[in-house]
């Protein structure tokens, strides 16, 4: 439970020669004290996420079903809409399809709020996939009245228990401040901290304060094989990992901790020299990238593209150990060249 104090001003009247008015002049009034601002609430009822998660698993549905952005759109904002829109593209002209969505169980927790926008996140079930995953969705609604919207839809492959090991919210959790010095990252870096470490690896400053677990080092080897790869066959350029621009969520944990929801970009920036050897993406669950964006098959020229990674992290207090990585979800968003 929080406590929210608020001071109240009182101006008392002013007092001239035992009177209570100023040389026949009007009197005095007395300044209200200021309303205190409301006390933080939970976004929404359990009832009423139910509802909400529900309206989301038929609108992705109907959405994936027909490859259609704009019904993506009614349900879905930002992050999570950037990636299903890209997706959209590459299973068009690749004759890929989304199987469908079937949430059967969730855990969920809606932090307290004063104001707009609210939050709430969802960890529910997907027995759609096979084997079956949990999509951890943060929904948003940005004012009163307003459609509650996923902004990140990270997944993991824990379907079922905790959502990491040691890691638990209560029902109505508080919002995590974006600069807490408290915690072994606060919020407002943890997005720029790991994308160093992405891109850096052990030689980052950043490094000691993160799990080196499966998403680091596939995504710190990707980057140094896609190197590899360009420049060995004579082009020249870079990949590096930044910090998306997307919004960064955190709420507290019983530990004192936070789960954080932010988005890391890997960014890829190659041109081919006189010589260069052509270059194809592909991969057996998503097919011809390029392709799927609308560019050659193999480029000869130049190439840039940003994939995204959707990222929740457990960001623990100080001194109780490392940012570890519990949910994510990748797919390139951009992919321009000739």
């Amino acid at each position: 439970m929080r406590l929210i104090l608020a001071t109240a001003i009182v101006v008392l009247p002013v007092v001239v020669g035992g009177c209570s008015f100023v040389d026949g002049g009007e009197p005095p009034s007395v300044s209200k004290p200021p309303v205190p601002p409301p006390s933080p609430t939970p976004a929404l009822s359990e009832k009423a996420a139910q509802s909400v998660i529900k309206r989301y698993m038929q609108g992705i549905n109907a959405a994936n079903g027909k490859l259609n952005s704009s019904l993506a759109s009614k349900v879905e904002s930002g992050s999570a809409h950037q990636i299903h829109n890209a997706q959209y593209k590459v299973f068009k002209r690749n004759g890929l399809n989304f199987g469908p969505v079937k949430y059967t169980s969730g855990l969920a927790a809606a932090p307290k709020f004063s104001g707009y926008p609210k939050w709430f996140f969802a960890a529910a079930t997907d027995s759609g996939s096979k084997p079956a995953t949990r999509d951890i969705l943060l929904f948003v609604q940005e004012r009163a009245g307003a459609p509650w919207r996923v902004a990140y839809a990270p997944f993991s492959r824990k379907a079922t228990g905790p959502i990491a090991s040691g890691v638990d919210v209560a029902d109505f959790p508080d919002v995590v401040p974006a600069g807490d010095p408290g915690l072994v990252v606060p919020p407002s870096k943890v997005a720029p901290a790991l994308a160093e470490v992405i891109t850096r690896g052990t030689r980052s400053a950043w490094a000691k304060q993160f799990d080196f677990g499966r998403l680091v080092k596939s995504q710190y080897q990707g980057l140094l094989n896609t190197r590899k790869a360009y420049v060995g066959n004579n082009w020249t350029g870079t990949s590096r990992a930044v910090a998306a621009k997307t919004p960064i969520y955190a709420v507290r944990t019983k530990t004192g901790g936070a789960l954080a929801w932010f988005g890391i970009d890997v960014n890829a920036s190659y041109r081919g020299k006189d010589n260069a050897a052509g270059m194809t993406w592909k991969s057996a669950d998503f097919g011809d990238f390029q392709k799927g964006f609308g560019i050659p098959s193999t480029v000869r020229s130049s190439i840039t593209s940003v994939e995204r990674n959707e990222i929740l992290a457990y960001i623990p207090p100080k001194g109780k150990g490392k940012v570890q990585i519990i949910a994510n979800r990748w797919f390139p968003v951009s992919v321009k060249g000739r």
